[in-house]
């Protein structure tokens, strides 16, 4: 099996997440029967790949409900940056089937990351979105190196609620928005979750 990607969008709530890890989860499966049948266990071909930094109590109690609803065989890495690396890991461990969550997750933390410490110093639109495209792409470039591998990326449809009343969010919601094309561009799959229903764009 040639390496596909998956991506699965949505609103907040809309239970995108959930109908990832059924995509993860069948995958897992179907990656299995290919590994050799019934000696190897599906849980154990899957990486979650988690962007999310727990940066307070509210924070740190989401992360851990996904935890929690995750099977404990799936190997967990930290991907806050660089997700291609924690990709390369997983891979190296023998993880055929991977879950990132989320994209938006990952377009804020690089946010964070690139804002300059004086409000007079500001940057461009295209120089952030330039900067984060960057270790985006290196997500795609990597798994279409690689053999028999399943990436389900998980991201947020930022721009469907009101339009922020300040300049950093609506730079967030543009700023996601593109980086969702881009993924979509890449995707071989793309889902779209709204109010817990499904339905396949690509």
């Amino acid at each position: 099996m040639t390496s596909r990607i998956l991506l699965v969008s949505g609103p907040v709530r809309s239970g995108k997440s959930d109908y990832a890890e059924e995509l993860t989860k069948a995958a897992s499966e179907e990656a299995a029967v290919g590994a050799g049948g019934t000696n190897v266990s599906p849980e154990g071909l899957v990486a979650y790949l988690a962007t999310a930094e727990a940066g307070d109590q509210e924070m740190a109690d989401r992360i851990a409900a996904h935890q929690a609803r995750r099977p404990q065989a799936w190997l967990t890495k930290e991907a806050p940056f660089r997700p291609a690396e924690a990709i390369q890991e997983a891979y190296a461990a023998g993880r055929r089937v991977m879950l990132l969550d989320c994209l938006t997750m990952l377009v804020s933390n690089w946010l964070c990351r690139l804002l300059p410490e004086e409000e007079q110093e500001q940057l461009l639109e295209q120089d952030y979105f330039s900067a984060i495209a960057q270790p985006v792409e290196e997500i795609f470039a990597l798994i279409r190196s690689l053999q028999d591998v399943t990436l389900v990326i998980v991201t947020d449809e930022t721009g469907w609620g009101l339009v922020p009343d300040n300049a950093l969010g609506r730079l967030y919601r543009d700023l996601a928005g593109r980086i969702n094309r881009q993924a979509a561009a890449a995707a071989d799959q793309v889902w779209l979750v709204v109010m817990g229903l499904p339905q396949q764009l690509k």
